[in-house]
């Protein structure tokens, strides 16, 4: 399939955001980014982040009778925090491993210019077109020397090949999370979209992550890290920054 090149439909300011510093996910669907890390996403436009997020297809051949809906879905769902938003038109179950994929990715990459980037886990047995967005976005952005945080999300089903390693704290952002998925009317009948599902799922991950510490309901997003560049000044409250740009 030719690809047609996608501008980007801005839902909020975007750019590199307030602090100069920006996110970008690619992911292979819409709600992709939504079900993964939609609440590490908040947290981050909170703090000046600018955030970018890719859908590399439409998500049309999805089981549900409505999948036209998503694209208009997705919009929607971007608008909660302001996110900027592309749909890209690869075929969807059948996103491949080729040239033009790594050239969008690429080209995203160079547009957005992100300090951190998030994508699917690779290597779950999972969607063969997770597979490929994960494979293509780790690639490529493993070659861009401002990239200091790379994140792989966990699969929308639960899978023991995930084992995490980063966990981020969204409790805060739950409402955000919980609003951007809802917006996916097309994609109800899925258990994993459930929002006690979706619930239970953040509560899990703050016991593996709080271990201990965990008073009150407390909601976490789970990652696998594959790449962190930073400078121990960042992780002491009060010392003075370095002279390069912190991750956050």
């Amino acid at each position: 399939m030719t690809r047609d090149p996608v501008a980007p439909e801005p839902a909020g300011e975007g750019g590199q955001g307030v602090s100069g510093q920006s996110v970008l996910a690619v992911f292979a669907h819409p709600d992709d980014a939504e079900l993964g890390c939609f609440g590490t996403l908040a947290s981050l436009r909170e703090v000046g982040f600018g955030v970018h997020i890719v859908s590399l297809t439409s998500g049309s051949s999805s089981s549900s009778p409505h999948a036209a809906w998503r694209t208009a879905e997705a919009k929607e769902s971007a608008s909660v925090i302001g996110a900027n938003l592309v749909i890209e038109n690869f075929v969807d179950g059948g996103l491949e491993l080729k040239r033009e994929t790594y050239a969008c990715v690429a080209e995203h990459l160079s547009r957005t210019n992100p300090s951190v980037v998030i994508t699917h886990m690779t290597g779950a047995q999972d969607h063969q077109d997770h597979e490929t967005a994960g494979m293509a976005a780790l690639t490529m952005a493993g070659r861009c020397t401002g990239v200091k945080l790379i994140l792989q999300t966990e699969p929308p089903l639960m899978n023991n090949l995930f084992c995490p390693n980063f966990y981020v704290d969204i409790t805060g952002f739950m409402p955000h999370k919980l609003a951007a998925v809802g917006q996916y009317v097309s994609e109800r009948g899925k258990p994993y979209v459930a929002e006690q599902a979706i619930r239970d799922r953040a509560t899990w991950w703050a016991r593996q992550a709080e271990t201990h510490e965990v008073t009150d309901t407390r909601y976490y997003e789970a990652f696998r890290m594959t790449k962190a560049k930073l400078h121990p000044q960042w992780l002491v409250p009060g010392l003075s920054a370095p002279a390069q740009e912190p991750l956050a």
